[in-house]
């Protein structure tokens, strides 16, 4: 039985935002246009001097990337609407395959990427939310679109941002116009999410690997099959420090080792835990199933263990390094969720740009109406892709309960 204390205790960070979300849509609540019941829109006048100004300053660049973002949001389309298909054709008909289409949520975790926590997911989406709809704002503006409003939008749990062309002036406007304004939006965060992993990897990743020092390596999980190191009883997660009694401090020196063996050869592995102590185990090395004639342990998900400088693990440098640990934390997360919703918005879905895109392609190709139930069929289409594609799991699952 879940314990109800444990439980708000865990999730006590969300609950007492949502509370705070609660009050101040109540207190608020004659100034929130709802929609669809889970949508709750509320408008200001927010950013809409900024958006002037960018738009009027850098008209000339903001309409470059407007077309730019034409192109590349076309392409974008028809690749993730490909891999989508892909995945399905996969999943019902590859053995094995993983499932490409996932829900990216806190608390959740994310073979091989681990638990997405809170904080960095709801900071997150407000910068994904706010740097996609700025971007409709000014590219809009540059073409002389008034901007009715900015505001705050809840969708269902998920707190973002908006801004709102007059749809009638956009309406007029040609299809090269219509496009750049909806593509800049799910371009600009394929932008952000480039730009996230270059500071990551060229900034933060050097400054705080320069203050750690390797202690082994870890893996989490055994390959199926009964293979040497679920036999021997090896341990998930804890740090592998040596090879036939040679220190190895990372699993790249621990490879080159285990290269100059062979299937049947007998080996040793340490582990050492937090608190120092060393066990020594005994692997009888299979042969590789992928690579004949090699070496094979058997396991996966394999991550190098480090830990700080011991003269750098206490004051201001301590501090140092677990802020650069949650910015190198955060700007993963940022990459990855600004990636996907970048590409998620290309899909030709109700209510997204890509469906926005393919209702205006649709309509000049056919014609207003026919257009339309073209439109509305090949939406349809995909967004029942889209949901076989996260509910499979739990399709597998049931029938396995089945059969």
């Amino acid at each position: 039985m879940v314990n109800i204390t444990e439980l708000i205790l865990q999730y006590k960070y969300i609950i007492i935002f949502y509370l705070v979300v609660a009050i101040l849509v109540f207190t608020h609540r004659k100034k929130i246009d709802f929609q669809a019941k889970i949508i709750m829109l509320y408008r200001t006048s927010w950013g809409l001097k900024f958006i002037k100004t960018c738009a009027t300053k850098f008209r000339e660049w903001v309409i470059l990337f407007g077309y730019l973002s034409t192109g590349l949001g076309i392409i974008g389309l028809f690749m993730i609407s490909f891999i989508l298909i892909q995945n399905i054709y996969k999943l019902l008909f590859v053995a094995g395959a993983a499932n490409g289409v996932a829900l990216v949520l806190p608390g959740i975790n994310i073979p091989g990427l681990g638990v997405l926590p809170f904080w960095h997911w709801l900071i997150a989406i407000f910068v994904i939310a706010t740097v996609h709809e700025f971007s409709h704002g000014v590219v809009a503006k540059a073409h002389n679109i008034k901007v009715k409003s900015t505001g705050l939008v809840l969708i269902g749990p998920i707190i973002g941002a908006f801004v709102e062309p007059d749809e009638k002036t956009m309406d007029k406007k040609s299809d090269i116009i219509q496009y750049s304004v909806l593509a800049a939006g799910p371009i600009s965060n394929v932008v952000l999410a480039l730009i996230a992993i270059l500071v990551l990897n060229l900034c933060v990743m050097p400054i705080q690997n320069s203050m750690l020092e390797e202690q082994g390596f870890v893996f989490e999980d055994y390959i199926e099959g009964g293979y040497p190191a679920e036999l021997s009883g090896l341990p998930l997660n804890t740090p592998i420090t040596a090879i036939n009694n040679q220190e190895t401090i990372n699993f790249a020196e621990f490879a080159d080792v285990l290269q100059c063996t062979s299937p049947g050869d007998t080996i040793i592995v340490t582990t050492t835990t937090d608190e120092g102590t060393s066990t020594d185990y005994n692997l009888t090395l299979a042969d590789n199933p992928e690579n004949p004639g090699k070496s094979f342990m058997g396991i996966s998900i394999i991550s190098n263990e480090v830990d700080v400088k011991p003269e750098l693990s206490t004051g201001s440098s301590l501090v140092l390094y677990n802020t650069l640990d949650w910015v190198r934390n955060f700007l993963k997360w940022l990459f990855l969720l600004s990636f996907g919703i970048g590409l998620f918005n290309l899909l030709p879905l109700p209510i997204v740009d890509g469906g926005k895109m393919t209702q205006i392609f649709l309509h000049k190709w056919r014609g207003k109406v026919k257009g339309e139930e073209t439109y509305h069929r090949i939406s349809m289409v995909f967004l029942l892709i889209l949901l076989f594609s996260l509910l499979f799991p739990l399709f597998k699952t049931m029938l396995g309960w089945v059969f």
